[in-house]
């Protein structure tokens, strides 16, 4: 991999840890517009917007269309895809067209709390824009793939002696974190997933697995420290390296009571949206 590639993947890594470790005819990209990028016009109440979007205001630097689309830009979320024509595409065909670097996304409407996301031709060469944009959807493709696959096998067992397989765990939805002692992002959201265990604590039939790298004594000196209310399995690189081929970390991966995987996403907030969906299919 050339230097200049490095170095571009480094700075969506650094900001990355930094910012957190139908007819859709009408919905036409405003290029022309002198407002900064992102503004939104209210159209009916808070959960339908209108974008307005400045392509060429966001597209004059890298840091200024990072933090437009970090902040915008949800793949790993649900939403509608549309290509530089107006017509839509799925999810698979709108993220293998922004994995070749020649097009970026804009929000430029939500309706019925569904963002819609539309392609954008560069018009303009910016290597470090069409490296990040490659990986960013790079890395989703890969979560997307994995969406309907079952579950490897596996036997875990936690720090407390409990075991989990999947004669153990039938019927019930696995919320699993993959993590590491070192990694400076997984250990920030441990306050959030604590939160997310306690509001689904009467719910037997919801688990809340983590599997860590490290070895069952580091684990054990690291959480005397730092309070984590996740069932914590050690020693399981291998497992999620070469079974679950996870790349990046933390890496969460939602199972249903079918052992199918229903989501792998890289942050609580993309999470959150899919327990709660899952919660509630469950209860009916």
């Amino acid at each position: 991999m050339k230097m200049k590639q490095l170095f571009t993947i480094l700075i969506v890594w650094v900001l990355q840890f930094m910012l957190s470790c139908n007819n859709v005819d009408s919905a036409k990209l405003s290029t022309e517009q002198k407002k900064k990028p992102g503004t939104t016009n209210n159209v009916g109440h808070e959960s339908n917007k209108v974008f307005t979007i400045n392509a060429e205001e966001i597209l004059k630097d890298f840091m200024t269309w990072y933090t437009y689309s970090y902040n915008n830009i949800r793949l790993a979320q649900d939403f509608i895809g549309l290509d530089t024509d107006s017509s839509i595409l799925n999810k698979n065909a709108f993220l293998n067209r922004l994995a070749t670097g020649n097009f970026v996304a804009f929000k430029i409407i939500i309706r019925d709390d569904l963002p819609i996301y539309k392609l954008y031709k560069l018009s303009k060469t910016n290597a470090d824009i069409q490296n990040a944009i490659k990986q960013m959807a790079s890395n989703e493709i890969s979560h997307y793939k994995m969406e309907g696959k079952e579950l490897p096998d596996y036997d875990f067992k936690d720090l407390n002696g409990n075991s989990y397989n999947k004669s153990a765990t039938k019927g019930k939805t696995l919320v699993i974190k993959c993590w590491f002692i070192h990694c400076v992002a997984c250990v920030k959201e441990f306050p959030e997933l604590n939160k997310l265990v306690d509001k689904y604590k009467d719910r037997d039939d919801i688990l809340f697995i983590s599997l860590a790298m490290d070895s069952k004594q580091d684990l054990i000196s690291f959480l005397n420290k730092r309070h984590f209310n996740y069932a914590v399995v050690p020693d399981k690189e291998e497992y999620m390296s070469k079974r679950l081929g996870i790349t990046e970390y933390p890496t969460h991966i939602l199972v249903d009571k079918n052992e199918k995987i229903i989501k792998v996403v890289n942050t609580v907030s993309d999470l959150i949206p899919f327990i709660e969906k899952q919660t509630k299919k469950i209860s009916l």
